[in-house]
């Protein structure tokens, strides 16, 4: 019984210690919201539990458009890095439903994305 027992928390502190991908924290509008103007649009990304994931590669698109480029992207000074937030400032000329999406690479070469949506009406 006793060396059962041994194996089986072997086993589980394998499963628990096996890495795995960011863990997304918020989202900025959150998810299916409504608002009357959108400051910016943002992505927050635990990467403490994420050790297979690049934060190099992260990028944001709006509506489609990659806006990486245009994007800050901000994170601790720790290595690797732990915590990561890339915000964009949009100009929405148009209310309506907007889609946004944030992908990032895992060491093992696959893309892992997280989707949101939100609506913008005229004030």
């Amino acid at each position: 019984m006793n060396q059962l027992s041994g194996t089986l928390l072997s086993l589980l502190l394998m499963a628990s210690s096996a890495p795995r991908p960011a863990q997304l924290l918020k989202v900025f509008p959150p998810e299916e919201s409504t608002q009357t103007y959108v400051q910016y649009v943002a992505a927050a990304l635990s990467f403490r539990l994420g050790e297979q994931a690049d934060p190099r590669s992260v990028q944001l698109f709006v509506d489609g458009v990659d806006v990486t480029s245009q994007s800050q992207i901000g994170n601790t000074r720790d290595w690797p890095i732990s915590h990561l937030e890339i915000r964009y400032t949009p100009n929405f000329s148009e209310s309506g439903t907007h889609r946004a999406e944030v992908r990032f690479r895992i060491l093992d070469g696959k893309t892992k994305s997280y989707r949101w949506s939100f609506s913008v009406k005229s004030p």
